[in-house]
């Protein structure tokens, strides 16, 4: 298993939700000369196979209980929420199991370039911390959702029904190419198999969610020190007795280590839209269907178990959640790289202060920061909060087309 590690801070970690994508196969492998490492290696990416074909087989289950209830809009609606959580994070699982290296290259040059250390710069390294938390909640929102998936249908067929019962609740509406009631124990294996399915679809949801976000917070972090360096570097006057060309070779020196970091920092960045915007693109997509589809199973579905109204009403909370968590990480990326190089005072330089290098190298910093780094889903749309606002109006466009059609059935 890759462990990124800086000598800058041995105490680093990622967090810890993001441990799932190491349970669910998609954590990028060490480069092993080994034979057990090959072997462990071989084993890992069996496992990861098998996550993926489990996901993809519940996904088919579901898309034949959609085909078999080809007309009935509840239905579809009901059984839509969770195939298309399904087909979402199963893109998400292929995309990371083909592109193992570029992410092991993405954590490599986050812990070399882009981690704070605490003891370096406690303050920024606190903040980035805070930030985090918003992640944290959406691991536990999305975490309520899948157990309450995986758990009101045995509360159901234990307190309501019956365990000898013909037809038995699975934790999702499913049609089955075989006979899952014929005896418990096919049941039990078949709920089984779905319902961890399942799991690895929301835990890779919220684990990826949360490394992007992590990037994310700390390449803020770093243009908020690189903010700080370039005003601290403007202020500087020549102390008394100190020769003026010296004093502007270490201003020259200074801003060049600055556009040096500037420049790796934007080189990740670039690599984070360049690795991440495929499955924006997707979720993007997706999580729009989904909003509408919640939406209209609460308010037109009638005489609901109170249970899955619980579950719905965690559903549309989570899912709006994750996605205002993205939009708006993205949107405190633009507004870090877009303003301050340009407000750093460069226009009241003077002549004598300065040397016509240093005044080129810092105009040529700011016309690369006038194009702010953004993440895209997949250069269609920029993650921002006005694109998160432009989503949920499209959300409810599709639920009034929806709720229109509905109607008009009823009549």
């Amino acid at each position: 298993m890759f462990k990124p590690k800086t000598s800058r801070d041995p105490e680093f970690r990622i967090p810890l939700q993001c441990i799932w994508l190491k349970l669910n196969g998609s954590w990028p492998l060490a480069v092993g000369s080994t034979e057990a490492e090959y072997l462990y290696g071989m084993a890992y990416t069996l496992w990861s196979l098998y996550v993926i074909i489990s996901v993809g087989i519940t996904i088919c289950f579901q898309t034949a209980f959609l085909l078999n209830q080809f007309g009935d809009i509840i239905m579809i609606t009901e059984s839509c929420c969770t195939t298309l959580m399904g087909a979402l994070n199963f893109v998400r699982l292929v995309h990371l199991r083909l592109n193992q290296r570029k992410f092991r290259q993405i954590l490599q040059q986050f812990v070399t370039d882009i981690w704070i250390a605490e003891h370096e710069h406690e303050q920024i390294s606190q903040q980035c911390r805070r930030k985090m938390i918003t992640f944290r909640i959406m691991t536990v929102l999305l975490s309520c959702l899948i157990l309450m998936y995986c758990i009101l249908p045995l509360v159901e067929l234990i307190f309501i029904l019956d365990a000898n019962a013909e037809l038995k609740p699975f934790p999702y509406k499913m049609a089955f190419p075989f006979n899952p009631y014929k005896q418990l124990s096919h049941y039990a294996l078949t709920y089984a198999f779905t319902a961890y399915a399942g799991i690895c679809v929301v835990t890779t949801l919220f684990a990826e969610d949360s490394i992007l976000g992590f990037f994310i917070t700390y390449t803020c972090g770093q243009f908020r020190l690189l903010h700080e360096r370039i005003d601290q570097l403007m202020s500087q006057l020549p102390a008394v007795g100190v020769d003026r060309v010296e004093f502007q070779k270490q201003q020259l020196h200074q801003l060049n280590s600055i556009a040096h970091k500037h420049n790796r920092i934007m080189c990740f960045a670039q690599q984070l839209e360049n690795f991440f915007n495929p499955i924006l693109l997707v979720n993007v997509m997706i999580s729009a269907l989904l909003i509408c589809m919640v939406g209209f199973q609460l308010v037109t579905s009638k005489n609901m178990f109170i249970g899955d109204y619980a579950k719905f009403l965690v559903y549309i909370f989570s899912s709006t959640t994750q996605l205002y968590i993205l939009c708006g990480n993205g949107d405190t990326l633009i507004q870090h790289t877009a303003v301050h190089l340009y407000a750093c005072g460069w226009e009241q330089l003077e002549r004598g202060s300065t040397n016509k290098e240093f005044r080129t190298n810092l105009r040529f910093m700011i016309l690369c920061s006038q194009r702010p780094v953004k993440i895209t889903a997949f250069k269609f749309s920029t993650l921002s909060l006005q694109s998160f606002t432009a989503i949920l109006s499209t959300s409810m466009s599709y639920f009034t087309l929806l709720r229109s059609v509905y109607d008009d059935n009823q009549e």
